[in-house]
């Protein structure tokens, strides 16, 4: 609705195929493509083993004994997902959005590329405990010394963007320093893509080909972080016409869609309108 020209790739489950091309195959400008595309084989094997009825008895029966069972979570499994999607990209950039991200406004490539071509990468100093819980996790990915003076940044802004070729960096980065990066980045407690890309564009690559802002969460983005946030957030929104162009609903609410599916379609149908 608000994208349309700009080119959307989107990563499903590769059992999940059928249901999407079903509903979103008919789409201009929306390439789907499988998990199994994607991801390297015996990562593939290991999702698709714990998203079988065999990995759910397995998860169950930990649950049960009071062991995590699985640290290969759908959540750390996203995140690769996106590290090798960027890597194997067609084109320069690609701007990450998650299936709780919603555009509100018209996007086009200047939200993500200034007028030199320069990837606009929105950084921020760390300043609460989780951005710090992400830092340690990526400070032991890439090797890094826990005993050096922390200098942490948070690039979770909405909508994440990076190059290409700063997932190939990182990756080489973590082949280097992990026998099976993967499996390392799994044991991870709090890993974070865009913290070990933010570290790979700024400590790897020297910032080469990006402009860092750094700007605050408030100027891109109407954030849902709490249920109480939801109705304010919208009508937020609608007074300013969707002018920081994204809207978060965050999915570890675990709000039932029904809560705000209704409201958010009618504001997001008012706001198409008002660009006609």
């Amino acid at each position: 609705m608000f994208s349309c020209d700009i080119p959307h790739l989107a990563f499903v489950d590769t059992e999940d195929m059928p249901l999407f091309k079903e509903r979103f195959g008919a789409e201009a400008n929306l390439q789907l493509l499988t998990t199994a595309e994607i991801l390297p084989k015996s990562i593939e094997v290991r999702r698709a083993m714990w998203r079988s009825w065999k990995g759910k008895m397995l998860e169950r029966a930990g649950w049960r004994l009071g062991i995590n069972a699985r640290i290969f979570t759908g959540w750390k499994l996203q995140q690769i997902v996106k590290i090798e999607a960027l890597a194997n990209l067609k084109t320069e950039v690609a701007a990450f959005l998650d299936s709780d991200m919603i555009f509100c406004a018209p996007v086009g490539q200047d939200e993500f590329i200034d007028s030199d071509d320069n990837v606009r990468l929105l950084e921020t100093p760390a300043i609460n405990y989780e951005d710090f819980a992400f830092e340690i996790s990526r400070q032991i990915l890439v090797g890094g010394n826990l005993l050096q003076p922390a200098n942490a940044f948070n690039y979770i802004h909405q909508a994440p963007r990076f190059l290409k070729c700063t997932a190939a960096t990182l990756k080489r980065h973590l082949e280097k320093k992990h026998k099976d990066w993967y499996s390392s980045f799994f044991r991870q407690s709090f890993p974070s893509e865009y913290s070990l890309l933010g570290y790979a564009a700024r400590e790897l690559e020297g910032y080469a080909g990006y402009r860092v802002e750094h700007s605050n969460q408030s100027e891109w983005c109407y954030n849902v972080k709490f249920k109480s946030d939801l109705q304010s957030c919208l009508n937020l929104c609608r007074q300013e016409a969707g002018k920081r162009k994204f809207l978060l609903i965050q999915s570890n609410l675990q709000m039932p869609i029904s809560e705000f599916l209704p409201e958010t379609e009618k504001l997001l149908i008012s706001l198409s309108q008002l660009g006609r």
